[in-house]
């Protein structure tokens, strides 16, 4: 049966909406921290509990939503989460009530399972290459900054319901366009390039010692990105005193900076593609210098300057990595997209909280010491390149 191609640029635009939106879900509540905790009654560590709320199912379903996409098609498995989204959000306006956010949070995170490899298998099939992917990968991440930025302004006027309501209009915009989406026939058939994976079951996946080692160069760029941008306000109050609206404008720099470097390393990835293990190798160890950097106050320029390496550097490996794994999988690559999200966002489900505790307990410093190795880990076993995977027709 012929594959009708939909357009390109709405395509794309929805591949955008998609990530966007569970990025956006991602830091909201970390971005109102202290007007959060005082509503509901807690402290620090539970608003970083709320994130780990959403994270846990997000990561864990990542693989399984994965499969699912592969099966049933983007619009019907993306409309379906963001109508679970939706509908948790507006159910925790009702009332500040700690065990409906935390219900809210994994319902949405549930639903969110979907969208992250939905809208990657979206920007794979819009025909627009690495660039497109590049473009997707910053600006679902570039949302998560957008949050950090918008939500402390929106308490002005909103209070608790901030990171609700903001999360919600998001979503909304995101399942209006999912559901006008062309049935399920409308991805663009893209070519295997003779590569046969049609009788590979999905636990093949787990099983690709390469797959796992991209997974780790993604895990560290997107996982550390959203944590720090999570608890970057907090961070700068805290440990540079910079005031809490200045904070918020210059932390959102640590993944807004992403719109333009996951672009660039679309780019980068096109022109030179045997570049692409170099690129990753720079984007790491410029991370850890500008976390190590920003551990310790000093000048408060030197602060700028760290979130904009963090912000220029970190989305660079985004589209190469994203690219590697579904050209191993060209048949399943929902799937493979999904098993690498599952490690980033089960860092973000452990760390996400530590850190909370540190910034409460006054350890904030060392804790951005650890988390400037942890952007060095990955050197230990990087991709030795983006080969498809080849499996013998059955």
């Amino acid at each position: 049966m012929a594959i009708t191609a939909a357009p390109p640029a709405p395509t794309l635009l929805l591949a955008c909406l998609l990530g966007g939106s569970a990025g956006w879900a991602m830091t909201a509540a970390g971005a109102a921290a202290s007007t959060m905790a005082a509503a509901y009654g807690a402290d620090l560590l539970w608003v970083g509990l709320l994130t780990a709320a959403l994270a846990a199912p997000y990561a864990a379903l990542q693989f399984p939503g994965g499969i699912l996409v592969d099966r049933l098609g983007v619009r019907t498995a993306a409309a379906a989460g963001l109508s679970l989204v939706v509908a948790a959000h507006l159910l925790a306006l009702l009332a500040p009530l700690p065990w409906l956010a935390v219900a809210a949070r994994i319902a949405s995170g549930t639903g969110f399972a979907v969208c992250f490899v939905s809208g990657a298998e979206l920007a794979r099939s819009s025909g627009r290459g690495s660039w497109g992917m590049g473009i997707f990968g910053g600006v679902a991440l570039a949302a998560s900054g957008a949050a950090v930025l918008v939500v402390p302004f929106a308490e002005l006027v909103l209070d608790w319901r901030a990171p609700w309501v903001t999360t919600a209009a998001v979503t909304a915009l995101a399942l209006v366009l999912a559901a006008r989406q062309p049935p399920d026939g409308a991805r663009r058939a893209m070519p295997t390039h003779g590569v046969h994976t049609a009788g590979s079951p999905p636990s093949t996946l787990l099983r690709d010692g390469e797959l796992f080692r991209l997974a780790a160069v993604h895990a560290v760029t997107l996982g550390v990105g959203l944590v720090l941008s999570s608890w970057a306000t907090t961070l700068l109050v805290d440990i540079w005193s910079f005031e809490s609206t200045a904070a918020a404008v210059i932390g959102s720099g640590v993944l807004g900076l992403s719109v333009v470097s996951r672009p660039l390393g679309g780019h980068i990835a096109a022109m030179w593609p045997t570049h692409s293990r170099t690129i990753c190798v720079l984007a790491l160890i410029a991370c850890s210098a500008a976390t190590v950097a920003l551990s310790r106050p000093t000048a408060p320029v030197v602060a700028i300057l760290a979130v904009v390496v963090l912000g220029l550097f970190s989305g660079l490996p985004f589209a190469s990595v994203v690219g590697a794994a579904q050209a191993r999988y060209p048949q399943r690559p929902a799937a493979a997209v999904g098993m690498m999200n599952t490690a980033a966002f089960g860092l973000v489900v452990t760390a996400t909280p530590a850190m909370g505790w540190a910034a409460d307990h006054g350890h904030a410093s060392w804790t951005l010491v650890v988390v400037a190795m942890l952007w060095l880990v990955p050197l230990l076993m990087l991709p030795r390149g983006a080969q498809p995977r080849t499996v013998p027709p059955s």
